[in-house]
């Protein structure tokens, strides 16, 4: 007869984890107390170990999977006849970092093989014997701990070089920088990426937003390009409502709302408010709009109806620099546009080269859904919105 153990995830009650390595596989023969795999949490590293010798019948975790407080992770089968373990094979060469018979974060790890230190060769003075940084630096001495060499010892053949530590700093990221971080890795593992380039005229553009702007209004914000742009994003959309949806399983489904998200930098990470319904307003409604949004995210006091259903985002860095980029989709959509710094550039008109004002676009898209000659459709409708608006009346 055999017996099925349960290991389940314990000791970080209310704290963010994920299983940052697996030392087993399904069907393998551990013995009690062998570690099965190592779980972070936040700045902490927790060990999940075998309960009791057994078979791993199920193993429910994958590395940089997220785990909480509870979640089954292996189910281990014990039999009363001794399990059979696989023969004893010659012993390996010892190799730096990989061996399991010590203890050592993924950071540990790495500090070791780039200073070509053996853990299995270390005595680790952390709790439970695990090796720490400081067990590290008394295999590579700094320079201060070393007699300096004398003139005739530095150009000797057999002068080596002394193994200095880093100088680090650390330092927790953020809750807001921690949702990040899990979104885009959440998206840029399960979405097959392409992202399309181009480049739009917008001098003409830029010399009706330069007029607005020298209008007298009752809004006291300038016009920036951004309005324009979400305006063209809309229009386009309308025009490829495939790039207006959202995938769930093998079920493509179109939004019949526009609501394009704009990232904004909050000086503690990005947030992605929503202009709701972006096809229906002006120009000015969606100036109004970006600019409440935006200093509501920078003052965090946005409520969750301003960041909710979005189906387009754009991310414009055009204020900071740089000639283009690979943006990753937000969150369920299919397609993100990122705006990089408008040039003045030689263009031909057809008798001789005129300076024109281009603005580069980067079109990210879902390939499931979008292929390449649609996705060279949309960004070449869109540049021609951009370059003369009124094509969106059209």
């Amino acid at each position: 007869m055999s017996e099925r153990i349960e290991v389940r995830a314990k000791g970080f009650e209310k704290v963010e984890a994920f299983v940052s390595e697996v030392l087993v596989t399904l069907g393998q023969v551990v013995d009690r107390d062998e570690v099965l795999l190592r779980i972070e949490a936040e700045k902490v590293s927790f060990d999940q170990s075998a309960p009791v010798a057994g078979r791993i019948a199920e193993l429910l975790v994958t590395k940089n999977g997220d785990v909480h407080e509870g979640d089954l992770l292996v189910v281990l089968e014990r039999t009363a006849i001794e399990l059979p373990r696989a023969p004893a094979s010659a012993p390996a060469a010892p190799r730096v970092g990989v061996s399991s018979d010590y203890h050592a974060s993924p950071w540990i790890r790495s500090l070791a093989r780039e200073r070509d230190l053996d853990l299995s060769q270390i005595e680790g003075t952390g709790p439970h014997g695990r090796i720490v940084e400081a067990d590290l630096l008394s295999r590579a001495p700094s320079v201060r701990e070393t007699p300096l060499p004398s003139a005739t010892e530095v150009h000797t053949p057999e002068a080596k070089l002394v193994l200095v530590p880093p100088s680090t700093e650390s330092r927790q990221l953020s809750t807001l920088q921690r949702t990040v971080a899990r979104a885009v890795t959440r998206t840029w593992t399960e979405v097959p990426h392409v992202t399309q380039f181009d480049e739009s005229d917008v001098t003409e553009l830029e010399a009706f937003r330069v007029a607005l702007n020298r209008e007298p209004r009752k809004e006291g914000s300038k016009l920036s390009l951004l309005p324009f742009i979400v305006k063209a994003c809309a229009c386009a959309l309308r025009a490829f409502p495939d790039f207006n949806g959202s995938l769930a399983g093998e079920e493509l489904t179109l939004n019949r709302d526009v609501n394009i998200g704009f990232a904004v930098d909050t000086g503690d990470g990005l947030k992605v408010p929503v202009i709701q319904q972006a096809d229906r307003l002006s120009v000015l409604q969606i100036a109004g709009e970006i600019a409440r949004l935006g200093d509501g995210a920078r003052a965090a006091k946005l409520i969750s109806t301003d960041t909710r259903g979005g189906t387009f985002t754009v991310s414009n860095l055009g204020g900071v620099g740089g000639t283009a980029f690979t943006p990753i989709i937000n969150g369920h959509e299919l397609a993100i546009l990122g705006v990089s710094k408008a040039e003045l550039k030689p263009k031909w008109d057809g008798a001789a080269f005129v300076p024109r004002l281009m603005l580069p676009l980067s079109l990210s898209y879902d390939h499931r859904v979008i292929n390449g000659v649609a996705g060279a459709r949309f960004i070449a409708h869109l540049g021609a919105l951009l370059t003369d608006l009124r094509r969106a009346l059209l």
